[in-house]
C-alpha cells in the first residue's frame, strides 16, 4: 500500500496536480509535462538533465530526486527562461555584442540541461554560431563551432548547421582552399544535403568565395585584375552572389558583405574604370555600350547603397553611374 502511494504521488508531481511541487519555490527550470493521454498537462520544476532525453526533479512525496525519460512522455516541453529570451532579443535587434555576451552566459548557466529538446544552453550555442557570422568574427565562429557541446545530441539539420558554421570559419581563418572546396562538396551532395537552410547555404557559398578569391592579389583588386586571374575573379563572383542571394531577412551582415565583395571585383575588372573615367552624364546611349562588368558593377553598387546602405570607395564611385532604362516608361 505503502508503494502504490509513493507511485501516486510521483505520477501526481509529473501530471502537475495538487501533490505536485510549487515551482515558485524550486529551483531550476520550469517545464509544462503530461504523461500520457489520460492525465492533465502541469507545471514541473526541472533540476538538470541526466544524460540524453533524461530530466532530474524532486519528488516531495519521496522526499528524493527522480529521473524521468522525456522522450517516453506524452508532453514536456521547458519553458524558456528570462535571460534567454533576452540574449534572444538582443540577437533580433541586431545588437551583436550585446547578444554575443548574453548568448555566453546563457550557455554557460543552463549547460546542465544538455540532453533536453529544446534546452537553453544548446539553443544559445546554436545562435552564437550565427551571432559570429553576422559580426564576421570567424575566429570566435571557429572557436564555438569547433567546441560546440554534444553535436551527438543535436537534430539532423543543427548538426549541419554546425558543420557549416566550421566550413566557414576554416575558409575565412587560412584554411585551405582544396579543404574547404572538398568539405563544402561533402556537405552538398551528403544525403541529408537537404537539412542545409538558406543561412547556412549561404555560409558554405561565401567559404568557396572566400579561398577563390584569396588567390587574386590585393593590388590587382584595388586596381585592375590581370588577364590570367579573370576566369579565378568571375567564379568568386559568382560565388559571392550566391552566397548574397541566399539569405533573406534580417539576418544581412554576412550577405551584404559577399555582394559587397562581388561588386569590388566587378569594379576592377578590365575596361570598367576606364569607361567609367570618360566623364559626362550617363544617357540610355553610354549605358547600353558599357561593358557588361561595368553595368553588373554600377547596378550591384546602387543596390547596395540605396538598399542596404552599403558604401565604400567602389561602391559610392559606381553607384553614381547608375542609369534606369525604366525610367518614364508605364
Amino acid at each position: 500500500m505503502k508503494l502504490r502511494n509513493i507511485f501516486a504521488v510521483g505520477l501526481a508531481a509529473l501530471a502537475g496536480l495538487s501533490q505536485a511541487q510549487e515551482p515558485a519555490k524550486q529551483q531550476g527550470l520550469v517545464a509544462i509535462v503530461q504523461v500520457n493521454e489520460k492525465s492533465k498537462p502541469g507545471k514541473l520544476v526541472v533540476k538538470s538533465a541526466s544524460g540524453k532525453d533524461t530530466f532530474v526533479y524532486y519528488d516531495r512525496g519521496t522526499e528524493q530526486d527522480v529521473q524521468r525519460n522525456a522522450s517516453k512522455m506524452k508532453l514536456f516541453f521547458l519553458q524558456t527562461p528570462e535571460d534567454m529570451v533576452e540574449a534572444e532579443h538582443a540577437l533580433a535587434a541586431g545588437d551583436l555584442d550585446q547578444a554575443a555576451t548574453k548568448l555566453a552566459a546563457v550557455k554557460d548557466k543552463y549547460k546542465g540541461y544538455l540532453g533536453l529538446d529544446r534546452n537553453p544552453a544548446e539553443r544559445a550555442a546554436l545562435l552564437e554560431l550565427d551571432c559570429a557570422a553576422r559580426r564576421k568574427d570567424f575566429e570566435s565562429l571557429k572557436r564555438l563551432a569547433g567546441t560546440f557541446p554534444h553535436t551527438d545530441w543535436l537534430s539532423d539539420q543543427d548538426k549541419r548547421k554546425v558543420m557549416s558554421a566550421r566550413v566557414l570559419a576554416k575558409a575565412c581563418t587560412g584554411g585551405a582552399a582544396a579543404e574547404v572546396e572538398t568539405e563544402v562538396k561533402t556537405l552538398l551532395e551528403d544525403k541529408g544535403a537537404a537539412m542545409i537552410n538558406g543561412n547556412c547555404y549561404g555560409w558554405l557559398q561565401y567559404a568557396l568565395a572566400h579561398v577563390t578569391a584569396a588567390a587574386i592579389p590585393a593590388e590587382e583588386i584595388a586596381g585592375t585584375i590581370s588577364e590570367g586571374n579573370l576566369a579565378t575573379a568571375n567564379k568568386a563572383i559568382d560565388l559571392y552572389c550566391q552566397a548574397g542571394a541566399s539569405s533573406h531577412g534580417r539576418e544581412m551582415e554576412l550577405p551584404v558583405d559577399a555582394m559587397t565583395r562581388a561588386q569590388a571585383l566587378l569594379w576592377a575588372m578590365p575596361g570598367v574604370k576606364e569607361y567609367a573615367a570618360k566623364g559626362g552624364a550617363m544617357d540610355a546611349g553610354k549605358w547600353g555600350a558599357a561593358p557588361a562588368n561595368f553595368r553588373d558593377a554600377v547596378a550591384l553598387a546602387y543596390m547596395l547603397k540605396n538598399i542596404f546602405g552599403a558604401g565604400n570607395e567602389a561602391i559610392d564611385a559606381a553607384a553614381k553611374l547608375y542609369f534606369n532604362t525604366q525610367a518614364g516608361k508605364e
